[in-house]
């Protein structure tokens, strides 16, 4: 297990989730329905209690999650991106939300995405690195599509958002 980096690139910075990053501001995004329209997310009410909860969790299986920071605004933490690791079979699934509010459509996801997609590519223990998403939410299918990941299946519809069965899309890149 390689412990969580920090990364650089262009705007942003990831780094190991801590502590500080645990605020009100966080919880709200996770909160916020249009923010999480398309998560199963949308579905709990969110606390400090039950993030730090999740934050543990994910520490404890040996995944890395990481705060999306923007230095040129104080450290802004805008958002995170996870890798959760299934080290038996050599997978890593990418998780990402940009909750700051102004951040959506700025290049911050993509940005995040391929920065956390170019680290897990240098994994040799890992031979498919995975993401997918609501067939609906645009944004993330063209991150990561411009990510070079490719169509690797479907759930025909999978969830029901706002009273409509909407298919689920997943995409992968071979290591």
């Amino acid at each position: 297990m390689r412990a969580t980096p920090v990364l650089a690139s262009g705007p942003l910075r990831l780094v190991p989730f801590a502590a500080p990053h645990l605020s009100a501001a966080y919880v709200s995004w996770l909160n916020d329905h249009n923010v999480m329209r398309y998560s199963e997310q949308r579905h709990r009410d969110h606390t400090v209690e039950s993030c730090a909860a999740y934050v543990a969790s994910m520490v404890a299986a040996g995944n890395s999650l990481w705060a999306i920071e923007v230095p040129a605004e104080g450290d802004r933490h805008i958002g995170n991106i996870t890798a959760s690791y299934d080290r038996n079979n050599g997978l890593a699934d990418i998780g990402i939300v940009v909750g700051a509010d102004g951040c959506q459509g700025k290049g911050y996801g993509a940005t995040a995405w391929d920065a956390v997609l170019d680290w897990l590519k240098t994994d040799t223990t890992l031979r498919k690195i995975t993401g997918g998403c609501l067939a609906p939410n645009v944004a993330m299918v063209r991150i990561m599509k411009g990510a070079g990941m490719q169509p690797d299946g479907l759930r025909p519809k999978h969830y029901v958002v706002e009273g409509k069965a909407v298919d689920v899309v997943y995409f992968a890149v071979r290591t």
